[in-house]
Parts: C-alpha cells; sequence; structure tokens
C-alpha cells in the first residue's frame, strides 16, 4: 500500500517537474520575461558598433523562496559578458554577480550594475532586439534585449549618449 502510494506521489512530482521544464519562462512582454517566481522588466541595452561593449539593464523581482544572483547574459550571437559594479566617480569593476533575495528587487542600471557584453561581432542599432539568455545561477531563462538610445526605462543617469566602457 505505501510502495503504491509512494509510486503515485513520484509520478505526480515527476509530471509537476516535467510540466514545468517544458513550460519555461512566459515572455510576459517584450521586455518582461518570466521565469517560475522570477519577473525581470524593463530589458534594455545601449546601441553599439561592432567591436565596442554594451550595458544590459533591467530590474529584476525575486518572488520566490530562494535567492537567486544574476552572473550574465549570453547572447545568441555568443559574446561574452559580465556583471559590472559602480563604484562612483567613472569607476566600476567586474562583479561575481548580483543577489536577489527572496521577496527583493534588484535594479541594474548605470549607476549600480549592469550587463557588460562585448565585445560585440556586429553592430546593435537603436531599435534592434537580439535574443538572449539571462544567467541566473542554477538556471537561465531566454530574454528579448531592445537595444535602446540612453539608459533602461526608470534608469535616472540617463544622458541619452553611449558610455564609453571603462576597465
Amino acid at each position: 500500500m505505501k510502495t503504491q502510494a509512494f509510486r503515485k506521489l513520484t509520478t505526480a512530482c515527476a509530471a509537476a517537474l516535467a510540466a514545468a521544464v517544458l513550460a519555461g519562462p512566459v515572455l510576459a512582454d517584450d521586455e518582461t520575461a518570466v521565469a517560475g517566481e522570477i519577473l525581470v522588466e524593463g530589458i534594455t541595452a545601449t546601441p553599439a558598433r561592432a567591436g565596442q561593449t554594451t550595458r544590459v539593464t533591467f530590474s529584476i523581482e525575486n518572488q520566490g523562496l530562494s535567492p537567486v544572483t544574476v552572473m550574465g547574459l549570453r547572447l545568441s550571437t555568443g559574446e561574452p559578458s559580465r556583471v559590472m559594479g559602480f563604484l562612483g566617480t567613472s569607476h566600476s569593476t567586474a562583479m561575481q554577480g548580483v543577489p536577489v533575495e527572496p521577496g527583493e528587487t534588484a535594479q541594474l542600471s548605470r549607476r549600480t550594475f549592469w550587463i557588460e557584453v562585448g565585445p560585440l561581432k556586429t553592430d546593435l542599432p537603436a531599435g534592434a532586439v537580439i535574443p538572449g539568455t539571462l544567467l541566473l545561477g542554477r538556471f537561465e531563462t531566454p530574454i528579448s534585449v531592445h537595444a535602446v538610445r540612453g539608459a533602461a526605462k526608470g534608469d535616472p543617469s540617463s544622458t541619452g549618449s553611449l558610455p564609453e566602457p571603462r576597465e
């Protein structure tokens, strides 16, 4: 009797897990991605030419029970990425990632953290949309990155010009 109940429970859990994996993240809006209990909004990048880097910014809300860490981004074109942090007065540094605790929202902007991608293989003009994969520690989620002149929505530091990457 216990074995049969255990099999039913195992089958139900496996079916639920398979449904979650097969369903994958839902793109609720072109600049918004939902992956389980993680909401990513305002996914934008600075336009850049081939050979330059672009800055990708967005907000990420963790509605789950476990922490997540923003580790980077993989564009469909294969360029490398790294998470960068703003240190003030035109200084930035590479970071291991941006942790987002349960119930918290992190804003990746030009004045906090951002994901730097490049050097780009091709031009990324304003208005372009490129598919990518957001790397969140133990899992990944597909997103659409929109090239927008200036900073991401809600970024008060927008100057309307392309920033030069700093090492």
